[in-house]
């Protein structure tokens, strides 16, 4: 018996004892291009269909060793060969009990003989294209299963729920696990009655949603947020998307079916909100910081327009040297807060705690928003008691609220208005009343005045000009009513406003505990001459201004002073000068003030040297960067003349 060649015809096993019989059906099987093995006797089929698995068994029944019935059950019973197509063939099956025989050994099909070529093809046709669509539908089949659950796993494996609604029947048809963990009903009971999801939605979502959901039955998407309530009474913040599903054309006027997924948004959406949150505050700050840094400088500008006159009076110089003074320790101060910029991140407010004289805070606010009462026209009258008013907190922080004050009250009260500041002590208390006589404030936003946080509907009835000024007051010019209540608080103190209603002016009232008077010292009015030891002092600086005035102040005091504009400069002036000290700017063009120092520092001439950082970098990373360059000091323009005082002072300790 030959073995056939490698061919990717269909194999057909023929079987049949009887020689003629046989070589006829092979013929008709080459002739119609399939490949053919033969088989004489049973135990012969059996060894070939388990060798060479063909597709099908053109099996007699009347075989010599064993009926083709035995035959045909054996291979049905064995799983290596139980999915093999047999065709019996046999003469004379004319009754039932032998048709029922040849189905019961499991046959897919029978053919009587004789029969003819084409109808024996034809059943073998037949045969082979079922199998085909069997396997078919075997494979899609497995492929769906293996889909199906890897989209299961998939499902609910996500923290997401994921959904499939059947849009016709409005009829969920799959909904993954994790819904439980959301709504606090399982996947069954939300499949059973999907009536529970809105249920949990709050009743001034529920509109907007069930909108939402009725436009999804029509055209297969949706996309939206809400709120949801969780069994515990917890609010989450759900996403919701959905989308058709193409499986399949929608031809027959049905429906796609919608997937969808619901994402709680809660964390992410919070993060958000604080972000944009500190983004605000951040702006705020910001802008309130620049405000407030333009502030002393107009009274600075005009005590310099001043001394700048063609033959200021004695008196003048002095007073506009003390508004310089005064002025420009405010300035410093605020510029320290602003590069301070954790404070404002962790939202914090410092106070120093010295022992300060109102009437100093009083009138530093006064000349801060006398040019704006200047340019408006307004006239202010100031009423201070003759002692001493002496109050446990930090100069700039009060100079602040009473600044606020009065530019609010400059803002809000006509040209040619009357503003008045006054002063009085009762009882360990000073009362400071700001009064003006311009747009005034109902009693409801009296209320809401220090409220930042206070609904809209709380304000009944107020005019446009009231909310105008409200608004201002808390989001405006200067630091803000909120902030200027809460310095006032943070120095033991409390503030509230009076007005007899809009148009009729308003007063706010600032009241703070005073200390008793047997604590307070007046500082004296001038500074004793510098006695102390005589240095030599190289100042290095690209700004000249500074230069200048550095330069004077020191030489004032009795000290030798050599300057250099540059790193070069001071570097090839040093040896020959060897100075006591040397000032030293940091951000110098061409050779900055740490390569400087370390071209200073390998000088023989100057290992006796102090190098002091005189630079505007305060940060304490810069401190850090210069003590690690070599510098024995670090010192934050504009430096203070007590400490540079004491420096050169304590050279010989």
């Amino acid at each position: 018996m030959d073995t056939p060649a490698i061919t990717n015809r269909p194999l057909i096993l023929n079987v049949e004892d009887r020689d003629g019989p046989r070589y006829v059906k092979s013929r008709i099987l080459n002739r119609a291009k399939f490949s053919v093995l033969e088989a004489t006797t049973g135990q012969a089929a059996l060894s070939l269909v388990r060798q060479h698995s063909p597709a099908l068994v053109l099996l007699g029944v009347k075989l010599p060793d064993m009926s083709g019935l035995e035959v045909c059950r054996l291979l049905k019973r064995d799983p290596a060969t139980a999915r093999t197509l047999i065709l019996l063939t046999s003469t004379g099956l004319a009754d039932a009990r032998q048709r029922v025989q040849v189905l019961d050994c499991g046959a897919d099909s029978h053919l009587v003989e004789p029969a003819e070529p084409e109808e024996m093809l034809l059943s073998i046709n037949a045969l082979l294209r079922q199998r085909e669509a069997e396997d078919a539908l075997r494979h899609t089949t497995q492929t769906l299963r293996e889909s199906e659950g890897m989209f299961r796993q998939l499902a609910e494996s996500l923290a997401d729920v994921v959904w499939i609604l059947d849009p016709d029947e409005k009829r969920l048809l799959f909904v993954s696990p994790s819904v439980a963990a959301l709504l606090g009903h399982t996947a069954e009971e939300v499949l059973d009655n999907p009536g529970r999801c809105l249920d949990r939605v709050p009743p001034a979502d529920r509109p907007r949603v069930e909108a939402a959901f009725a436009d999804m039955l029509r055209n297969g998407r949706m996309e939206i947020e809400f709120q949801l309530t969780r069994p515990g009474g917890e609010i989450r913040e759900i996403h919701a998307r959905a989308f058709p599903i193409r499986s399949r054309p929608g031809a027959d006027g049905r429906s796609l079916p919608v997937a969808g997924i619901c994402q709680d948004v809660t964390t992410q959406n919070r993060a958000l909100r604080a972000l944009r949150d500190e983004q605000r505050r951040k702006d705020q700050f910001l802008a309130m910081l620049a405000h407030e840094l333009r502030n002393p400088l107009a009274p600075m500008r005009s005590a310099a327009d001043l001394l700048q006159q063609l033959s200021p009076s004695r008196e003048d110089m002095f007073r506009a040297r003390d508004v310089i003074g005064r002025q420009l320790h405010h300035l410093t101060r605020l510029v320290d807060e602003l590069l301070n910029i954790s404070r404002f991140n962790q939202g914090k407010i410092t106070l120093r705690q010295d022992l300060v004289e109102l009437r100093s805070a009083l009138n530093t606010a006064v000349e801060t928003v006398r040019p704006l009462l200047d340019a408006n026209g307004q006239i202010l009258r100031l009423a201070l008691p003759e002692q001493a008013l002496p109050v446990r907190g930090d100069l700039v922080r009060l100079t602040q609220i009473f600044s606020n004050l009065l530019q609010n009250a400059a803002t809000y009260t006509p040209a040619a208005g009357q503003i008045s500041v006054d002063a009085t002590t009762q009882e360990g208390q000073v009362t400071v009343r700001v009064r003006d006589n311009g747009a005034g404030l109902s009693e409801a936003m009296q209320r809401r005045l220090f409220d930042p946080l206070a609904p809209d509907d709380t304000i009944g009835g107020e005019t446009g000009a009231d909310a105008q000024r409200g608004s201002a007051l808390q989001d405006g010019p200067g630091i803000g009513l909120t902030l200027v209540q809460k310095l006032v608080r943070l120095h033991g103190g409390r503030i509230h406003v009076e007005s007899p209603g809009p148009g009729e002016g308003s007063t706010f009232i600032v009241v703070l505990p005073v200390e008793p008077w047997q604590c307070w010292h007046p500082p004296r009015g001038m500074t004793v001459p510098h006695s102390g030891p005589r240095r030599t002092v190289m100042l290095v600086d690209d700004n000249i201004d500074a230069l200048e005035a550095m330069t004077m102040t020191l030489q004032a005091l009795g000290h030798t002073v050599v300057t250099a504009s540059d790193g070069q400069s001071a570097v090839a002036r040093a040896a020959s000068v060897r100075p006591d000290v040397i000032l030293l700017d940091l951000g110098m063009p061409a050779m900055d003030g740490f390569e400087t120092a370390r071209r200073l520092r390998a000088l023989p001439e100057l290992s006796g040297a102090k190098l002091v950082a005189l630079t505007g970098f305060g940060q304490p990373e810069d401190k850090r960067r210069t003590l690690e360059a070599g510098f024995d000091l670090h010192l934050v323009k504009p430096a203070d003349l007590d400490e540079l005082t004491r420096l050169l002072d304590g050279l010989d300790a």
